[in-house]
């Protein structure tokens, strides 16, 4: 069977039934874990699972003991169940992992496994699975099924946002709901805690994005944007400030100065793509741009039309020779602030020579 998304596996579970293999996978833990709790409990509710729910850590995989599990007959249930949490093939022993697709291979028709491997660990890149786990996930297409819940693009999960609070009591704009998006990184986990906080705050009203940038916890990647367009912009009292509240949060200088760089590497390059003609489909296209952070291609288009590329570029410059800095000999924490503190001071005097 090929792998399939998340919509896909909806779709035939309630058409077809329950698989005997499920692998699921991917970087948007929320989402991965909330189908993973409502799928277990389909096939094995919970009066049932003092007996037929086998719950297993793949990280020390107990391959005996998985083994008796898959083969057990279920007591007074339809079917056994049998969970393996984070497996990650890339550390698992290769005796082990040849164990576990043989065990996978031959299921009893009355015992269903679910794998659920979150997170990015499982990952070569942004987009694509280490060899290993590829394979497995192949493997598993072919003996039952094989999800990835990726994150999703800004504009569906607006539309996911403002079902929430409509829900919820609340009303929130189609603008709003994906700038509570882009702030929580298009992560499903993040996003439902701070619909949470932020319906409870409102007790039905509106919610406004003063009530987001007030109430919502930013991870300091969602600050990279915001302080590289202050940058070019010359704005250094919302720059310095927001570096010294990062600062307070126990943020390493590395850290932000990381989510400074793939911001303005985002801004360059909508700025190369608009002087070659290319629009902001293209340019995601062209550096394939994940789904979750097309966003960023297009808020770069919207932002850089009046920035010259050369001031950009040379900006970049900057910062590249202080990462490189940093890398090579550090000098302690607040040291490596203060040169990060210099480094966007000699970047903005970039606008006054322009």
């Amino acid at each position: 069977m090929p792998q399939l998304t998340s919509q896909e596996l909806l779709k035939k579970l309630k058409s077809e039934g329950p698989e005997r293999l499920y692998f699921l996978y991917g970087q948007d833990t929320g989402a991965l874990e909330a189908f993973a709790r409502s799928l277990i409990n389909k096939l094995c509710p919970r009066d049932d699972r003092t007996m037929n729910l086998h719950r297993f850590d793949g990280k020390t995989p107990d391959i005996p003991a998985i083994a008796d599990a898959c083969e057990m007959l279920p007591m007074f249930a339809q079917r056994v169940t049998v969970t393996v949490s984070d497996l990650n093939i890339d550390k698992t022993a290769k005796q082990d992992a040849d164990d576990l697709r043989k065990i996978f291979s031959d299921l009893p028709p009355t015992t269903t496994v679910v794998i659920c491997s979150p997170g990015a660990d499982l990952y070569k890149n942004k987009r694509s699975l280490s060899d290993k786990n590829s394979r497995f996930a192949d493997f598993c297409a072919k003996h039952g099924v094989s999800c990835e819940f990726g994150f999703k693009r800004v504009s569906d999960l607006g539309k996911d946002i403002a079902a929430a609070f409509t829900k919820a009591g609340c009303q929130i704009t189609k603008f709003d709901a994906e700038y509570l998006a882009e702030v929580c990184l298009c992560d499903s986990a993040s996003i439902a805690q701070e619909i949470t906080k932020l319906t409870s705050y409102a007790r039905g009203r509106q919610v406004t994005r003063a009530d987001i940038d007030a109430l919502c916890i930013r991870r300091v990647e969602s600050d990279g944007f915001s302080l590289a367009i202050n940058i070019l912009r010359g704005n250094a009292a919302f720059v310095f400030g927001r570096l010294k509240e990062l600062a307070d949060q126990n943020y390493e200088p590395i850290e932000i100065l990381s989510t400074i760089a793939m911001s303005l590497t985002d801004l360059y390059r909508a700025r190369l793509a608009m002087s070659s003609g290319r629009g902001v489909a293209a340019c995601a296209a062209d550096f394939k741009y994940p789904r979750n952070r097309e966003f960023a291609v297009k808020n770069a288009f919207n932002e850089c039309q009046n920035i010259p590329e050369d001031r950009i570029r040379r900006t970049v410059s900057v910062f590249a020779a202080l990462d490189f800095r940093l890398k090579t000999r550090s000098g302690g924490k607040g040291s490596d602030m203060l040169l990060l503190e210099e480094a966007c001071a000699k970047a903005m005097t970039l606008r006054q020579k322009a």
